[in-house]
Formats: structure tokens, sequence, C-alpha cells
């Protein structure tokens, strides 16, 4: 039986809700922080979403820090398109996105480093960018306690 064909496209509006729910189980699983609603819409812009018949199967997010710096982050696979490549297909597109937004690098903070390193992403110390430090860490719930892994691609 042939695979369903998925797409990955820039959000839109009518996505936010979906977005919101595949990556809930992941904030409760403490795996990515946590987005609310109207964040992920005031920030759509940055998200790239997989579909499958017009069902969504995975997103991720690409933010901006300035100087050419651009973070993955919020990336989610729905359960039943686990193991089908489609994470890396979607990290593959946000580089691609850093790329023509003129990024010089790429990083992800994860506590599941292996398909980012499969990519070329290279281990870094966690305060390598300060950027995301004094943006985000500082508020995290796990700010005492991180036990992400800091990659960075640098871009061609």
């Amino acid at each position: 039986m042939p695979k369903n064909i998925i797409t990955i496209s820039l959000a839109q509006e009518q996505d936010v809700e979906d977005i919101f729910h595949l990556l809930a189980p992941s904030v409760s699983s403490e795996i990515i922080l946590p987005r609310s609603r109207e964040n992920i819409r005031e920030y759509l812009h940055n998200f790239l979403v997989a579909k499958s018949d017009g069902v969504l199967a995975g997103c991720v997010a690409l933010r901006d820090f300035g100087d050419g710096l651009h973070e993955v982050r919020s990336l989610a696979v729905a359960p039943e398109f686990a193991g089908e490549g489609l994470g890396s297909k979607l990290v593959q597109q946000a580089v691609s996105l850093a790329v023509q937004r003129q990024g010089k690098m790429v990083f992800t903070l994860t506590v599941r480093p292996n398909l980012f390193l499969r990519m070329g992403f290279k281990v870094v110390a966690n305060d390598y960018f300060p950027q995301k430090v004094w943006a985000d860490c500082r508020l995290c719930p796990k700010k005492d306690r991180c036990n992400e892994i800091a990659l960075c691609q640098e871009l061609a």
C-alpha cells in the first residue's frame, strides 16, 4: 500500500489549533517549551507544517535571533507518522528556510539530539547562544535542572 503524500508548507491561520494540540503532549512531557495559542498565532510566520490529506502530521518553527542566527524549535510529529523520517524532513525544510532568510547558523536545544547529529549538527555548550538563554532559558521551569543538549550547524 502506498504511503500518503506529505506536503510541507508555511503554516496558515487555520493551523493554529492543530499545532497547539500537536505540541501539547511534548509540552506535558517537558520535551519542548509551552506555546500558547496566542504565541503560535503571533509567530505563525515561523512555523512550517507537514500535512497528509489535509491532516497535520508534524510541525517545526524557526526563530530568528538576528545577525544570521536561527533556532529550530517546536518540532513535533504526530504518533501515526513517527518513524517515517518526517522529523528529518521538517528540520531540513527549516534549515532551508533559514538559508532563504540569510541565516548563517541554525541551532537547537533538545533532549533528543540523535536526529540533529545525523543531520550534521554539532554539540556545543548550552550557553553558546546567550540570545536564547536571555529570551527563553531564564524563564524555563527547568532552568536549574536543564537536561537539553545544544547543537548547531553553520550554513553555507
